[in-house]
């Protein structure tokens, strides 16, 4: 027979407070800050409508943390980059040119973005605008 948690056990809460109600679910640790993860929601109202919301909304919370290998980090692109380079083990020379790379182009374009936004779209539009500076560089050239 399977055992039940009682209510004072589940995962995440609702709390009314200032006439609407706070969602709140507990994900993990930020694998960058070391920091406990909430994710957070506000229903606003108190009626049974906005309980049903805020239910739905605490399953929905369940449902991304179980299907997620890891927590997400809400770091910025630069804070991560500045951590990779401030552990990797590479050569001074790779270390001066990943250096040029990330403060020339990677954090001017991208850096204030938070990792866990970073998505195809935001990385092809990268890739796209570093390919038409490229060309209009060569034709400056020639």
């Amino acid at each position: 027979m399977a055992a039940t948690r009682p209510d004072s056990r589940r995962r995440g809460n609702i709390e009314e407070r200032n006439g609407a109600l706070r969602v709140r679910l507990y994900s993990g640790i930020d694998p960058v800050t070391g920091k406990q993860v909430y994710l957070r929601a506000t229903i606003h109202g108190t009626d049974e409508a906005a309980w049903k919301k805020a239910d739905d909304k605490l399953a929905e919370f369940r449902t991304q943390v179980l299907r997620q290998r890891s927590v997400s980090s809400s770091v910025t692109l630069g804070y991560a980059l500045d951590e990779w380079m401030r552990v990797s083990e590479i050569e001074d020379s790779m270390r001066k040119t990943y250096d040029g790379y990330i403060e020339r182009t990677i954090r001017p374009a991208i850096g204030d973005v938070a990792v866990k936004k970073i998505d195809a779209r935001t990385l092809e539009s990268f890739y796209t605008e570093l390919r038409r500076c490229r060309m209009m560089r060569r034709q400056a050239l020639h």
